[in-house]
């Protein structure tokens, strides 16, 4: 049994298509009619090709130390949002419970 063949370019259009939207890989597979693993693996492939190319600026990071880069931020907001929301129910506590020192 023999899969279906993609061209390159649609297996890069379908790549990018999943990395620009904040869809996940499931859904971008859906929609195109392919299986997630296939997704997977042309991302993959997609990332050594651009990480083989050559930088023109040495300090510029490849497609794979971003994507890992953004990976890490996005844990960082996560955990900064959960902080945020902490202080702000202590700031609410500890201001009802000087509220209720001062009244007496």
């Amino acid at each position: 049994m023999t899969g279906k063949r993609y061209s390159e370019e649609y297996k890069n259009d379908a790549v990018r298509h999943w990395m620009e939207t904040a869809k996940s890989a499931e859904t971008v597979a859906s929609e195109l009619g392919i299986s997630v693993w296939s997704l997977r693996r042309w991302k993959t492939a997609y990332l050594k090709k651009l990480d083989g190319r050559d930088q023109p600026d040495s300090t510029q990071m490849k497609p794979s130390e971003m994507e890992a880069e953004i990976r890490r931020l996005r844990k960082q907001l996560r955990e900064t949002e959960q902080q945020r929301e902490i202080l702000k129910k202590a700031v609410i506590f500890f201001g009802q419970d000087s509220e209720r020192g001062s009244r007496s």
